[in-house]
């Protein structure tokens, strides 16, 4: 399963149109066959199977975690958990809790929490928020940046407005854009690798 996450950020999959959420486990693992390059090895592979965009959202959403440093005291204990909270896409947060069973980030386990926007952002270190929650990020943004939380969105102009990295889909499948800036702001460091494939990277002003 990691070589299909790999393969996602090297090759962002096909999107399909079919959303039936039971077949994210089916296509993930039609999707493992297919994954023969990965990160380490770039080069031509064969045409992945169309795979859902909500489920390939959660893949990239896992395999960030493996490359940010989150700014020093984040965690209070060496195992505690990595937090993910999912705003306006519950799809995305069953995918997420699908994928990530069982599964760590280092060595700290990996916990997902649907929120609202009235909801506390204490110890929640990755902060999705959907399209239908774009209007709010005047309200996310700031206090995200303040926690110390990274800020992933899925809509257009999300860096404008305090997104640190904005998922998009172009000619059908989902990269990702970061702003260095923004990630400067919440004092979180983002690897070069994963800086290496993102469709553009911002500068910091």
């Amino acid at each position: 399963m990691d070589a299909v996450i790999e393969h996602l950020l090297l090759r962002p999959g096909r999107i399909a149109r079919d959303r039936a959420p039971w077949r994210l486990v089916a296509l993930c693992a039609l999707g493992y066959l297919l994954a023969i390059a990965a990160w380490s090895a770039p080069g031509p592979a064969p045409d992945e199977a169309p795979q859902p965009e909500y489920g390939i959202k959660a893949a990239f959403l896992y395999k960030f975690l493996s490359y940010v440093e989150w700014r020093p005291g984040t965690f209070e204990q060496v195992a505690s958990p990595i937090v993910i909270g999912v705003m306006s896409a519950d799809d995305i947060a069953d995918a997420l809790r699908t994928l990530t069973a069982g599964r760590k980030a280092g060595d700290r386990p990996i916990e997902i929490r649907r929120l609202q926007l009235t909801d506390s952002l204490d110890d929640v270190h990755v902060l999705f928020v959907g399209r239908a929650d774009a209007s709010r990020m005047a309200r996310v943004a700031p206090a995200a940046r303040t926690k110390g939380i990274l800020l992933v969105t899925d809509f257009e102009g999300a860096l404008d407005h305090g997104s640190t990295i904005n998922l998009l889909v172009v000619q059908n499948r989902v990269r990702f854009e970061v702003s260095l800036e923004a990630a400067e702001k919440s004092g979180l460091k983002l690897s070069s690798r994963m800086l290496g494939v993102a469709l553009s990277v911002r500068p910091p002003t």
